[in-house]
């Protein structure tokens, strides 16, 4: 394993939450549809598969809708 992906897998240990939304996300999903399954607040997810996407765990796929952005693992 490089540098980059211990780095990843770091990232992904730190964070309970982190994990399973990933875990979660084998279909496409949106932030709200993940809270509710979770039980969590939307801010909390929104920001986690903000956090998951900046680190290439995750992509968008449909980026340029403003209210239901559904995301999927890479």
């Amino acid at each position: 394993m490089n540098k980059r992906e211990w780095k990843k897998e770091i990232f992904l240990k730190k964070g309970r939450l982190r994990k399973e939304v990933l875990s979660r996300l084998k279909e496409p999903k949106t932030a709200t549809e993940l809270a509710k399954e979770m039980k969590k607040h939307r801010s909390s997810i929104s920001r986690i598969l903000l956090e998951l996407e900046k680190k290439g765990f995750i992509k968008c796929i449909n980026p340029k809708d403003d209210r239901f952005r559904h995301y999927v693992k890479k």
